[in-house]
């Protein structure tokens, strides 16, 4: 079975999701919107959505894989703003990358993205979890029946 792409914002890595990682149950992805959000335990691997050049906090040898066209947003970029709140646009470029790039769940600690989970799961089918939560536990438990 090939690993399950989980997103997880940087403030949401845990003991147990890096142990999951090692066991090849789930790939840890994101993109590296917010300064200083990048650990070695997430690749910079998930799909970019509506970025600016000031949103990529990437060194320029890994920029040179990316074309302007990788810096569309789905489909659904503007229900996810107008969801969290256009003063929360970042955010929304977490989702939308986490939607872009097919994965089973979003990981995270922010509250401007868990207070719309219900919502956000709605319209692009997959989970939403706080960091840490037995919601997260099962689920990922689920992964590796």
């Amino acid at each position: 079975m090939n690993p399950q792409r989980t997103y997880c914002e940087h403030g949401a890595i845990s003991k147990e999701l890096k142990r999951l990682q090692r066991a090849g149950v789930i790939q840890l992805i994101h993109f590296p919107y917010d300064e200083n959000s990048r650990s070695h335990h997430l690749t910079p691997s998930a799909i970019a959505s509506e970025a600016r050049y000031e949103d990529c906090n990437l060194a320029w040898e890994e920029l040179h894989e990316l074309t302007y066209d990788d810096f569309a947003g789905s489909e659904h970029y503007t229900e996810i703003l107008r969801i969290i709140g256009m003063g929360n646009r970042r955010d929304a470029l977490h989702v939308d990358s986490a939607f872009k790039s097919h994965c089973v769940c979003f990981v995270t600690a922010d509250r401007d993205i868990l207070d719309h989970a219900e919502q956000l799961q709605q319209l692009l089918g997959f989970p939403f979890f706080q960091a840490g939560s037995p919601q997260l536990s099962r689920f990922l438990k689920s992964l590796q029946e």
